[in-house]
């Protein structure tokens, strides 16, 4: 006996007040309700319902036993409700503030458009926790990821650029090579507890070349740090994806194309389940395509540490 269905059985028999309506309702025949009930009133060792040709009535022990059954049921509908809503209508999405500042953010509106009974709640954070324990459907990390209980998508291998505003450009002069870049026009980026700035690589062939910056502004944030260089602070050293921009406005421009800086590489990472909720597939497939990864780039699993 399904006794799940013989409890709804025996409620809509009691709410509609009839067997044949209740049979209606649930759209099976009238001697199933009939069985339905007789099943589960051997299976509780009473009699639940007083029936006649014309009504049925509860008896003492199905009138206590309906209440009970109302509960189970009412509070089966919601967990599916919330579940509906989590599976269907809601997708968490974790990604480091500058990734979403300058490309996520604006990125989501179309998203937003291709799949309007989607609602994304954005998270903007630097912090790398567990996305399962803060109920993350998708994380945006860059290379290292935390946990074995994870899949990773290559969404994006990123390149440092070094950049600068036209009018910085204009009053100092463009360099033709590492060599002519002035450490004190450089702006730093720190991302670290102890302060340290990020160090800039280029190469060329055999070539190498690495700066420390020495300009008198750094930052811990990626999107201050193009804002101030936009206003013609200095030079800086960004990844591509973030100052893309910025460049194609005319804030930034890109110098040294033939020097090659060091690589940045974004996945996409959920949980590993056996079935993908198909609204994680969704934004999954969007940031790839967003951020111009390859369409054959295949999920790749995390080894744990």
């Amino acid at each position: 006996m399904d006794r799940l269905l013989a409890m709804e059985t025996f409620v809509r028999t009691v709410d509609s007040g009839s067997m044949s309506r209740a049979a209606a309702q649930m759209g099976i025949a009238n001697a199933s309700v009939t069985t339905l009930i007789r099943k589960l009133e051997a299976h509780l060792g009473t009699t639940l319902l007083q029936r006649s040709t014309r009504y049925v009535r509860l008896t003492e022990e199905g009138a206590r036993y309906y209440e009970r059954c109302r509960s189970i049921l009412e509070q089966i509908g919601e967990a599916e409700a919330d579940m509906s809503e989590r599976e269907r209508g809601v997708v968490r999405l974790e990604t480091p503030i500058a990734v979403g500042h300058l490309v996520v953010g604006p990125a989501l509106a179309r998203f937003s458009a291709l799949h309007p009974e989607l609602r994304v709640a954005t998270t903007l954070s630097n912090e790398v926790g567990s996305l399962i324990k803060h109920g993350v459907d998708v994380g945006i990390r860059m290379e290292a990821v935390e946990s074995g209980e994870l899949v990773a998508r290559l969404i994006y291998r990123a390149r440092y650029v070094l950049c600068a505003a036209p009018a910085f450009l204009q009053q100092h002069g463009e360099p033709a090579s590492p060599a002519e870049v002035e450490p004190k026009h450089c702006l730093g980026f720190s991302g670290s507890p102890s302060g340290d700035l990020r160090i800039w690589h280029f190469q060329r062939g055999e070539e190498r070349h690495t700066i420390r910056p020495e300009g008198n502004l750094f930052f811990n944030s990626t999107d201050a740090l193009i804002q101030a260089a936009a206003h013609g602070a200095g030079l800086i050293y960004v990844l591509d994806v973030l100052a893309d921009r910025a460049c194609r406005r005319g804030e930034l421009v890109r110098l040294l194309p033939d020097w090659e800086m060091d690589e940045q590489t974004f996945y996409a990472v959920y949980p590993r389940t056996r079935f993908t909720p198909p609204k994680v597939r969704a934004l999954v497939e969007f940031l790839a395509s967003h951020f111009g990864a390859q369409p054959d780039s295949a999920p790749i699993p995390i080894r744990a540490r």
